[in-house]
């Protein structure tokens, strides 16, 4: 009976350090930020002497003076800002994470292996959480490195903001297709989801969601920075746009469409699409489809000011690429 006992109550202080530890492994994890001056609400006037709570990464609570940590748990962390300026995140929904714009992109493109590429991006990715981006949308990279790079981060294995990451879909010789490269390499680098017709641009969606995308990025008109002189004008058919959209949706993606000129605007836009990046020459119409459909417009005021003056100051750019620009 004395064996039966202690074996009873052996198992029973198992059990108890058991549960405790899953008690620990389940707690929230809470952080007591005491903020000098904080910027809660954009348009509103900062506020001294706040704190903030974070359960589990997510904002709880903002309360008025410094509160003391044990306040909001036994475990609770407090971050001293008393010194600092707080405020939330910035969101940046149009970045490219895995390249800087500049004279050895070229030469960068065909030196730097998928691994490379990868590794660039986790130091870009810190840089862009430092300068206070918390949260972007990456709207062109090498798939399969940008969907590890999200990851990662999501998984805390590596610094950076949360990742929103696109799949792109484009048409044959169109902006998003591989340029500017001699033909045995312009067949090596084709991605797989470049298309032509509206079954192959359906093929193409499915592959990219299946793939890894949380949106899928189009390029329904011509870009500046391909390298062909074939303009900024609709490059994706109405009936193309129209099955990407269906297709997308149906898998529950949203679908961002690269647009300069008007009509190639409106086509996605009628074809309904989420969002236009770019917009250059939006006309009226785009306004009141706009209106109409409630999709939202990225400007990337800065990107076009960015080429711009590369156009004019370098010489870096092809003569296709610089009239583009210009």
């Amino acid at each position: 009976m004395k064996k039966i006992a202690k074996s009873a109550m052996q198992a029973l202080l198992a059990t108890g350090v058991a549960a405790a530890g899953l008690s620990a492994a389940f707690a929230a994890d809470i952080k007591v930020i005491h903020a000098g001056e904080l910027l809660a609400v954009p348009g509103q006037a900062p506020k001294a002497e706040q704190t903030v709570v974070v359960t589990d990464g997510r904002i709880t609570q903002v309360l008025d003076g410094y509160r003391t940590a044990g306040e909001f748990g036994e475990d609770a962390t407090t971050i001293d800002l008393k010194n600092q300026f707080v405020m939330p995140g910035m969101m940046d929904m149009h970045v490219h994470i895995q390249m800087e714009l500049g004279p050895n992109s070229d030469s960068q493109t065909l030196r730097m292996s998928d691994a490379d590429v990868a590794m660039q991006s986790v130091h870009y990715a810190r840089k862009t959480l430092m300068a206070g981006f918390t949260t972007v949308r990456d709207l062109g990279a090498r798939p399969e490195q940008i969907y590890a790079l999200r990851d990662g981060v999501a998984k805390g294995w590596i610094v950076g903001p949360r990742l929103v990451a696109s799949g792109g879909v484009s048409v044959t010789g169109g902006h998003g297709d591989v340029d500017g490269m001699r033909p045995d390499l312009l067949e090596k680098y084709t991605s797989k989801t470049v298309c032509d017709g509206a079954a192959d641009c359906r093929r193409a969606t499915r592959r990219a969601v299946k793939f890894g995308a949380d949106v899928i990025k189009i390029t329904a008109t011509g870009g500046v920075l391909s390298d062909t002189n074939t303009g900024t004008g609709q490059q994706m058919t109405n009936d193309e746009l129209k099955e990407v959209m269906d297709t997308a949706h149906g898998l529950g993606r949203k679908v961002a469409a690269h647009a300069h000129a008007a009509e190639g605007i409106n086509a996605a836009l009628r074809a309904g699409v989420d969002s236009i990046e770019h917009g250059s020459y939006a006309d009226a119409e785009t306004i009141r489809l706009f209106k109409e459909t409630g999709a939202y417009l990225v400007p990337t005021l800065l990107a076009g000011d960015t080429v711009v003056k590369m156009a004019s100051n370098s010489d870096f750019m092809s003569p296709a690429i610089k009239a583009k620009a210009l």
